[in-house]
């Protein structure tokens, strides 16, 4: 069989009359080198079937990881909330971002923020500004609702979200493994005894990770005390206010509930006001324990590290001139841990009032809860 002869970078170049730096920039998509100019040494190498040498590829890697850390080019977060800092609002967002600024930094990768909100700009002119800055990695922040398009030049770059939020372009995407966090919180709740586990929360909140919190919840739920009938059913409501969850309560009585990272000090409060203290009468958990925060009990999704991964893959992608929406986008889960809070106890508490006796709602000197 005759042995195929690998075409090389060196002869890519004396092809294309021009240096073997301005070819290994060209492949790199780096800014330096003029779009025409990229664009025939691109066209050279899909006609001549180049392909990189993974060992040479190896080596290199290995003596950039060797040597001092000098800058390669810009990165950008791109938002798309109403407003430009609305997505600080996201209590895990900060943690993402923050995790991506430390691992672009030691890259050598800056990370800067673009607010694709502004209705003014087209898809075309975002793009072009983008294009004109230098970048080269878009990190795709999480959208502000369930199923959103984000219209842009894909082909010029390459982007990694987070999350299911984002449901075209289907790009690669890291986050945590919701489905495996909703699994770990149950099985802690039942290592302390609780059996009347609910999950309450407002529909959207599991539509925007897939549905992943109601199916690991089911799941991991099925098979308590089936002697005694079905389990609780879930609250996931459209419009998730007071008196819906005022209603599901009364009527199922759980010792423990699961609900959405944003809700918890709303859930804890409406409890009061159902004369139940968490966690003595209930237990309060949540599958993504908010970012800087130590009272809730549940999952803690390690958000720095799921930045930092976003970064490694779009670097990644970078380096390999892989650009525009993937055929097969990949999907990395990081599963989280679990941390201790204040809202869980030991074990199942009995309610004070029993199922048969009635239970006061009087609110008295309370503040009033979204």
């Amino acid at each position: 069989m005759p042995i195929v002869q690998r075409i090389t970078q060196k002869r890519l170049a004396q092809l294309a009359g021009v240096s073997h730096t301005t070819v290994s920039l060209a492949l790199r998509g780096h800014p330096r080198i003029s779009e025409s100019t990229r664009a025939r040494i691109l066209k050279l190498a899909e006609k001549h079937d180049y392909q990189p040498d993974p060992a040479l590829s190896a080596l290199n890697a290995y003596r950039l990881g060797k040597q001092e850390v000098h800058y390669r080019g810009n990165l950008v977060w791109l938002t798309n909330f109403p407003s430009p800092g609305g997505w600080r609002n996201g209590k895990q967002m900060e943690g993402y971002f923050l995790g991506a600024v430390d691992q672009a930094k030691r890259l050598g990768y800056s990370l800067e923020e673009f607010w694709n909100g502004d209705s003014s700009l087209s898809p075309a002119r975002v793009s072009r500004i983008l294009l004109s800055r230098g970048v080269s990695g878009l990190l795709v922040a999480p959208q502000p609702v369930p199923n959103s398009t984000v219209d842009l030049n894909w082909a010029k770059f390459s982007a990694v979200t987070f999350g299911y939020s984002l449901a075209n372009p289907q790009l690669h995407m890291v986050m945590n493994h919701q489905f495996r966090n909703m699994q770990r919180v149950v099985r802690e709740l039942r290592l302390r005894n609780y059996r009347r586990i609910g999950i309450a929360m407002p529909a959207a909140y599991d539509e925007r990770v897939d549905h992943s919190y109601l199916s690991g919840f089911w799941v991991e739920t099925r098979d308590i005390d089936q002697d005694k009938g079905p389990g609780i059913p879930p609250l996931l409501a459209n419009q998730f206010e007071f008196e819906d969850f005022q209603r599901w309560f009364e009527k199922h009585r759980p010792d423990a509930i699961v609900t959405a990272t944003n809700w918890a000090t709303s859930v804890e409060q409406w409890l009061e006001r159902l004369g139940c203290h968490v966690p003595a009468d209930v237990a309060l958990v949540v599958p993504s324990v908010p970012f800087r925060d130590s009272r809730y009990a549940g999952a803690d999704e390690n958000v720095r590290l799921i930045g930092s991964i976003a970064v490694d893959t779009l670097v990644g992608m970078i380096h390999r001139n892989e650009k525009g929406v993937p055929h097969h986008p990949l999907r990395i889960l990081v599963e989280g841990v679990w941390r201790e809070g204040a809202t869980i106890g030991s074990r199942a508490r009995q309610f004070v009032m029993q199922r048969n006796q009635p239970r006061s709602t009087t609110i008295k000197n309370r503040p009033a809860t979204p």
